[in-house]
């Protein structure tokens, strides 16, 4: 789905297609083997048969499993929230001598506590050094990290870029997406902070004011009844929807000259990379965890709060209606599948040889089942 709510207890993840591989990008981004001779000697005595308890652990919500480009489940497990049980922090402990596990930012402030009111705290220290490597968000990582935890700029929203699609008429001048969990507390809530709607609110008075018009997806309930107050202000130039398939979302962004991304608490904000795929730009709010690394040049303006709000309003409309940026241009360039999971593969080869082995032929690693 497009909005980070909650997570339910999920599934065990179907199998995906086999995905494709460019030879040129694989030879360009496979690395040397790295390993020690003793790592090589323990990387010998591996099998790539899958782990006995393996889809017993993916069926907790923190595990996520890991896929090679034929959709095998290999031997890695990312974790990728904080455990949520006793059980959970004790089957982690007892198998991650013979299986791989590996943070991965994707939810809240993850390896940090969060700031939420409405989250589950833990102490600073109680994830950060826990794995021994980790798909990171961080801009400053050393200063989240211990020295011997391996790290890599990488995470949930650097995979599965949607197909641009049909080119659409700009109905609007913005779309954000939302969350529809907090709709009956007026958008109180856990989903709502993390969407940072108070700020939201502020903005869209500011925007409404000089006639700007957008779209609030998964602002109302799934009955349609009820939904988030917006300023009075706002009346016949903002819509409000329910909870949308993804292809709806779609083609709302399409519809849109940029996406409006206010969250900060965000570690993985898949709604900004399947934005750029889609050719829209970003407002992006510069304090936000996850998802800093997209926006540039050509792909958007960040925005600190209210005081500086106004001008990269002003300039993202400007330069969106002068067709100046080049979203897709530059995310296909920089994520997806194929790049990111070339990335993934080769961090895994140069630094865990000795911890597994994958199956043969395996050319990218993808995080699956989110």
């Amino acid at each position: 789905t497009h909005t980070p709510t909650e997570p339910p207890e999920p599934k065990e993840p179907k199998k995906p297609e086999e995905r494709a591989v460019n030879p040129a990008e694989v030879k360009a981004l496979r690395a040397p083997r790295t390993a020690s001779t003793a790592a090589s000697k323990a990387s010998a005595t591996l099998s790539s048969n899958l782990h006995p308890m393996y889809k017993t652990l993916i069926k907790e919500y923190p595990f996520q499993p890991v896929r090679n480009q034929r959709g095998e489940l290999v031997n890695i497990i990312l974790v990728r929230s904080p455990f949520r049980s006793s059980r959970q922090k004790d089957l982690f402990n007892k198998y991650k001598d013979s299986l791989l596990f590996i943070g991965i930012s994707s939810f809240e402030d993850f390896p940090l506590p969060p700031p939420n009111p409405f989250s589950a705290k833990f102490p600073a220290n109680t994830y950060v050094g826990l794995f021994p490597g980790f798909l990171h968000m961080e801009k400053e990582p050393e200063k989240v990290f211990p020295p011997h935890v391996k790290l890599l700029l990488l995470s949930q929203s650097d995979f599965a870029l949607p197909a641009k699609g049909p080119a659409m008429p700009k109905k609007y001048d913005f779309t954000f997406s939302g969350s529809d969990q907090d709709v009956h507390r007026d958008c109180v809530g856990w989903s709502s902070f993390a969407k940072n709607w108070t700020f939201a609110k502020e903005a869209l008075e500011v925007m409404c004011s000089q006639g700007i018009t957008g779209v609030l997806v998964a602002t109302k309930d799934k009955q349609g009844r009820k939904a988030c107050s917006i300023p009075a202000n706002c009346a016949g130039k903002i819509t409000q929807t329910t909870f949308l398939s993804q292809e709806e979302f779609f083609k709302y962004v399409r519809q849109s000259k940029f996406l409006f991304v206010p969250q900060v608490h965000d570690a993985s904000p898949r709604v900004t990379t399947q934005a750029l795929a889609l050719d829209v730009p970003l407002l992006m709010n510069r304090n936000i965890i996850g998802g800093w690394k997209y926006v540039n040049e050509k792909t958007g303006e960040f925005f600190n709060d209210l005081s500086d709000f106004q001008e990269s309003l002003t300039k993202i409309l400007s330069k969106a209606d002068r067709h100046e940026y080049e979203p897709r241009r530059w995310v296909s360039a920089n994520a997806g599948d194929q790049i990111s999971g070339l990335k993934l593969k080769k961090f895994i080869e140069e630094n865990f040889a000795d911890r597994v082995k994958l199956p043969d032929d395996t050319q990218m690693l993808f995080p699956s089942g989110a």
